[in-house]
């Protein structure tokens, strides 16, 4: 599913509806862009926005009702975990180790991050 990369606006969008704690009507969306997150988008471009997500099969749009709801088809943590597991196919060989190698020579860890990293890889077991 993350093969179909998201643009800024695509994961932006997605965003909002994610923090929702139900789906979202088109127009509770173009509210909060327009007035809440200060955007000056038209409806078309929300539309189309919204078309593109549902194409890549990260958002579902039920017209069963008077208006069309918008639901995420997949979960914010799923979508992270997908895409963490593509970096490390696609960058490192599908090799962890070589992920975290090329991690730490960017980035040192804490004793704490490494000791918290140990814990959890002793934890898979």
């Amino acid at each position: 599913m993350v093969r179909n990369a998201m643009s800024a606006t695509e994961y932006y969008i997605l965003n909002y509806l994610w923090s929702r704690e139900t789906p979202g009507t088109f127009s509770e969306i173009m509210n909060y862009f327009n007035n809440e997150a200060n955007k000056e988008w038209k409806k078309q471009t929300v539309n189309t926005f919204l078309t593109r997500l549902a194409q890549k099969g990260f958002l579902n749009i039920d017209k069963s009702g008077k208006r069309a709801i918008y639901i995420p088809a997949v979960t914010k943590q799923k979508y992270f975990e997908n895409y963490a597991q593509q970096i490390v196919d696609d960058s490192y060989e599908g090799s962890l180790k070589n992920f975290v190698s090329a991690f730490t020579n960017v980035r040192k860890l804490t004793e704490s991050e490494k000791e918290d990293l140990i814990n959890y890889i002793k934890g898979l077991n």
